[in-house]
């Protein structure tokens, strides 16, 4: 139950692509972070050339990651914490399907311009694009399979919650939601000055 999320970003390492297959191509600008868990790496800063890339994605389900409960708005969610480049490179992928009270939180090193899209995830889910802050700016629809990025809005996204589809609607929770941990800010919660 996962999204491969592709996310370009410029870092001391290169430009990173997240994905499975090696580099690829997306169209977006890089964005200004540094590096947080992109799936495939080329070290010579070339998106396009697959002769250095490094996969940093598991070819396997994810195990069951530790959880933490969040208030999205007034109604909450347990939400598996994607935190290393592993766990944010592979998400969803291979997995069969999400409930809908699964949810998966995917937390940035620094705010940036987030891409996902969905190599190797067969069924559709949400994705919340959260700021540095924890508020929601935009709500996506990633379709099954579909590898085309899909890129934030803002340059200000630190955290990806993902969903069932249609979970954000359901609860009518839309742009401007804030969501906290149950005794704090998200981050707070992730030790983010």
């Amino acid at each position: 139950m996962r999204v491969s999320c592709l996310l370009i970003l410029s870092g001391i390492l290169g430009t990173f692509t997240a994905g499975c297959d090696g580099p690829k191509e997306s169209g977006a600008p890089a964005a200004k972070a540094a590096p947080a868990a992109p799936a495939t790496a080329t070290t010579a800063g070339n998106a396009k050339s697959a002769t250095n890339a490094v996969q940093f994605h598991l070819n396997r389900t994810l195990p069951k990651l530790p959880t933490l409960r969040l208030w999205v708005g007034p109604k909450e969610i347990d939400a598996e914490m994607c935190l290393t480049v592993q766990q944010i490179a592979t998400g969803l992928m291979f997995r069969p399907g999400i409930a809908d009270g699964d949810s998966m939180l995917f937390v940035l090193p620094q705010p940036q311009q987030a891409h996902f899209y969905m190599r190797n995830v067969t069924f559709d889910i949400d994705a919340a694009y959260i700021d540095s802050e924890g508020v929601i700016q935009e709500v996506v629809r990633l379709k099954k399979l579909d590898e085309n990025p899909v890129p934030s809005k803002s340059e200000n996204i630190q955290f990806v919650l993902e969903t069932a589809p249609g979970w954000f609607e359901r609860n009518g929770i839309k742009p401007g939601t804030l969501i906290r941990s149950t005794k704090r800010t998200l981050r707070e919660e992730f030790g983010f000055n």
